[in-house]
C-alpha cells in the first residue's frame, strides 16, 4: 500500500494546480468547512498560476481561526513574488488576531493580474466577505467550496451542502464550483482519495455545481 507523505502529497496537489491555474478568473474566492484543506488549495493555486508569469495577490481573510492560515506561508510568497494581503497582528507572529480588515480588492486588481481570497471556515468565518460581496460580484470571479469527505461534520454529503449553504448565507456569496480535496494528511493512500469520489459526485449532485475548472 503506498503511504502518500505530506511532501508527496503536496507535490501532487501543485502538479494538479497547474493545469487549473491556465485560465484563472481575475478573483478566486476560497469558502468551505473548518479543516477542509482552503488554505492548502489557496496556497498551491497561488503558487502554480505565478509560475504562469502571471501577477498574484493573496488575501489571509481569515479573522476567526489564526492558525493554518496564509500568512503563515508569508516567507514562501515572498520568495515566489506573490503580494500577501492580511492583518498586521497576524505579520507581527502574535496568535491573537483583530476582527477587521480593510482589503481594496479593486486596487488589488489594478496591480494584478489574479487575485485569490482565502475566507475563514465555516459560516462565522465567512462572515467577513459579505462586506465585500457587491465589490466581489463586480468582478469575473469563482467562489470555490472546497469539501473533504474525512473532515469532523462533513462526512456525509448531506453534511457538506449544509455546510455551503451556510456559508453562502454568511458571505452573501454564491459557489460557483467545488473542489474535492479528500485526505487523511500522513495517512492519505490513493484508495483513500478514490473512496471520496462517490462523496464528492454527491455534493455536485446535490447542489448542482461542477468541480473546479479555473
Amino acid at each position: 500500500m503506498q503511504i502518500l507523505t505530506r511532501e508527496l502529497f503536496y507535490d501532487i496537489l501543485l502538479k494538479n494546480m497547474k493545469s487549473l491555474a491556465k485560465n484563472p478568473p481575475p478573483l478566486i474566492v476560497v469558502t468551505g468547512h473548518y479543516g477542509a484543506g482552503k488554505t492548502t488549495f489557496a496556497t498551491k493555486l497561488a503558487l502554480a498560476i505565478r509560475e504562469t508569469g502571471k501577477s498574484v495577490a493573496i488575501a489571509d481573510l481569515d479573522i476567526v481561526n489564526p492558525y493554518f492560515c496564509a500568512v503563515e506561508h508569508e516567507e514562501l510568497f515572498a520568495a515566489r513574488g506573490i503580494t500577501l494581503c492580511a492583518s498586521p497582528l497576524k505579520r507581527s507572529g502574535t496568535s491573537m488576531d483583530i476582527p477587521s480588515l480593510t482589503l481594496n480588492i479593486a486596487g488589488v486588481l489594478a496591480q494584478h493580474d489574479v487575485l485569490i481570497i482565502d475566507a475563514g471556515g465555516d459560516p462565522e468565518g465567512a462572515k467577513v466577505l459579505g462586506r465585500y460581496a457587491h465589490e466581489i460580484e463586480r468582478s469575473s470571479h469563482d467562489v470555490v467550496c472546497v469539501i473533504n469527505a474525512y473532515r469532523h461534520q462533513t462526512q456525509e454529503a448531506s453534511q457538506a451542502v449544509q455546510i455551503l449553504h451556510a456559508t453562502e448565507a454568511a458571505s452573501k456569496l454564491k459557489a460557483t464550483c467545488l473542489y474535492n480535496n479528500s485526505h487523511l494528511c500522513n495517512e492519505t493512500t490513493p484508495e483513500i482519495i478514490a473512496a471520496s469520489e462517490p462523496f464528492a459526485q454527491e455534493v455536485a449532485a446535490l447542489t448542482a455545481l461542477p468541480f473546479v475548472n479555473l
